[in-house]
């Protein structure tokens, strides 16, 4: 299943609405450990038994990193945290203060960066990625320039399932490994975001409600034609049309997937081993505006032409066989 055919859906979500309520009494184990906690949870709840707390509030919460961190675990944990977490976090709290300050003033945050607060944060017991994830999004940190967004089981139980083909990268993602793939989340969900003209928080939404809760229709079997038509063949093996631009390299690349094919002429299109790194030349060429009448071919010689002896693909599945073998 292609996530774009749910767009528009995705592109009316009222995120920054989603909210959720949670109970003083639910916080008051807490209050008698943490000295600090009892004054600003009467300052938070203001003489009522409940708080309600929406993303927008979160993001509106600008004067106080601590308030800003309270009520992220409010908001994210409504009925309160598991065993012993939520006081070993604000034991913590000073070290977690400064961290987050730190990253959000650091407008070039790269994946050196994020790796050492992995390191720092794992010396707070009880703070994992489901928890980390949240703050670093309502703290509007970015890593390699892609915006941080929650990454949580319910999102990992979606890419695991290989329902959506948008996320190739991550679906042998699971809780023990998904620290490691969390950058790569979140470029696939920004890259993704800009193909569907949305944010990312969006999609992030979607999935959190709709991602394992569609009903898996069978699909028909996709198969593509052995002549080459100028479009991405990996990407009309699931049903998408994406164009193939000229890059540096006198290959033509999927502005989706990298995939490259080397054209001769008139007689062959061959789909490299090796994908693009998305750097076209400047003045756009596209494949489906020249080329026509090539068949498509496997590279079986590391040289040019790429194809020697000549060998073409028989059959749609073959294609496909060929194509899935190609590392990301």
């Amino acid at each position: 299943m292609n996530i774009d055919n749910y767009k528009i859906l995705i592109s009316n979500l009222p995120v920054r609405q989603q909210s959720f309520s949670t109970k003083r009494t639910t916080w008051q184990k807490a209050e008698k450990e943490i000295k600090w906690l009892y004054d600003l949870n009467d300052k938070l709840f203001e003489n009522h038994k409940t708080l309600n707390i929406s993303r927008q509030d979160l993001l509106n919460t600008t004067n106080s990193t601590r308030e800003l961190i309270l009520k992220t675990i409010y908001w994210g944990y409504p009925a309160g945290m598991r065993g012993n977490h939520f006081v070993n976090i604000l034991q913590h709290i000073e070290l977690l203060e400064t961290t987050l300050n730190d990253l959000k003033s650091n407008v070039n945050s790269t994946s050196n960066n994020f790796r050492e607060l992995t390191k720092t944060l794992k010396g707070i017991s009880g703070l994992g990625l489901s928890t980390y994830s949240k703050l670093l999004y309502f703290f509007n940190i970015k890593f390699n320039n892609n915006p941080c967004l929650i990454l949580d089981q319910r999102l990992i139980d979606v890419f695991a399932s290989k329902f959506y083909y948008d996320f190739p990268s991550l679906e042998k993602i699971n809780y023990d490994n998904a620290e490691a793939h969390y950058l790569d989340f979140l470029e696939n969900m920004n890259n993704l975001s800009i193909a569907l003209q949305t944010q990312g928080e969006k999609i992030e939404q979607f999935l959190f409600m709709f991602g394992n809760n569609l009903k898996k229709e069978k699909i028909p079997k996709i198969e593509i034609s052995q002549m080459w038509n100028g479009y991405c063949p990996e990407s009309l093996l699931k049903g998408k049309q994406v164009r193939m631009r000229l890059n540096h390299g006198d290959f033509y690349e999927s502005e989706e997937t990298r995939l490259q094919i080397c054209v001769l002429s008139g007689v062959q299109a061959i789909i490299l081993k090796f994908r693009g790194e998305g750097k076209f030349r400047l003045t756009s060429k596209f494949a489906d505006e020249i080329e026509t009448g090539e068949i498509l071919s496997p590279q079986n010689t590391d040289r040019p032409p790429f194809n020697n002896p000549s060998e073409v693909f028989q059959e749609s599945t073959e294609i496909e066989d060929y194509i899935k073998a190609i590392k990301q």
